[in-house]
């Protein structure tokens, strides 16, 4: 015979951090789901998501709740499970969250990258961010300074903080930069503080010491996992062949023709 005093499986325990269940208050339905979610602890709280699928309708808006929370953990398992519903308040939530995040100037869909990324896709996502921005430059194999000079804004924001997002923070454009400029200062051109960048960033190879004695990763041997060191992510071929057309020039013609450094400094004037 079931005993009424022991907790269901979808109650919530009131009574300390004490492993006896005796004389502990039990809160169980809607509103122990509701006590779970106001849990610090996020594993709790996305369990707590799980269970509140069980109580209809109301558990349904906690879960759609749970895609305005502050921990991108509680978003993107909210979103996960609503990805799967049927309901048509489930449906908007997911369309109107969407439009917040996943915003474009240029009307991009980035549904495909954000997919990837939270998979943990990571090569996939770094073929997907190339696509998309060859895309909106129009080019079909590379995107050059002035194109990226000109990369809008608000797609450049989202790109980034998608990949700082799923990487918790290591990997993005915007990771990047603060890399390059702690190497740097506040100079943006000098060819030198690139072989830094890329040496910091793990895209050379080679037991040198110095940089410069080093050798450019091939594509093939980047990292595609959060193993890489910070910064690794995202990775372009653009990088490379600005740093190999421009090797050897003077610091004043590398900063005249400013390639390889438009990515920087668009981050920088998009504020991001």
């Amino acid at each position: 015979m079931n005993n009424p005093q022991q907790p269901r499986e979808y109650d919530a325990v009131l009574g300390g951090n004490s492993p006896s269940l005796e004389g502990a208050a039990v809160l169980g339905g809607i509103e122990g789901v509701k006590l779970r979610l106001q849990n610090p602890d996020a594993k709790v709280r996305i369990s707590a998501l799980k269970q509140a699928l069980n109580y209809g309708e109301q558990g349904l808006d906690l879960v759609i709740a749970g895609l305005k929370d502050e921990s991108w953990d509680i978003q993107n398992a909210a979103y996960s499970l609503l990805n799967s519903r049927i309901e048509a308040s489930a449906k908007e939530a997911l369309i109107i969250f969407d439009q917040v995040t996943l915003k474009s100037s240029v009307g991009m869909d980035y549904r495909e990258l954000r997919n990837l990324l939270g998979a943990g896709s990571w090569k996939e996502a770094n073929d997907e961010t190339r696509r998309v921005m060859l895309t909106i430059t129009k080019q079909e194999k590379y995107i050059d300074s002035e194109d990226i000079y000109n990369f809008p804004c608000e797609d450049l924001r989202t790109i980034d903080q998608l990949w700082v997002k799923y990487s918790d923070g290591r990997f993005g454009f915007s990771v990047q930069k603060q890399i390059y400029q702690s190497l740097a200062g506040m100079m943006i051109g000098d060819f030198h503080y690139w072989l830094k960048f890329a040496d910091q960033i793990g895209w050379m190879k080679g037991n040198s010491s110095h940089p410069g004695n080093k050798d450019f990763k091939k594509e093939n041997d980047i990292t595609f996992d959060l193993t890489a060191l910070r910064g690794h992510l995202p990775y372009s071929v653009e990088y490379l062949r600005y740093f190999l057309l421009f090797h050897g020039e003077s610091t004043e013609a590398w900063e005249k023709k400013g390639k390889g450094l438009a990515i920087f400094y668009r981050v920088k004037t998009c504020g991001l």
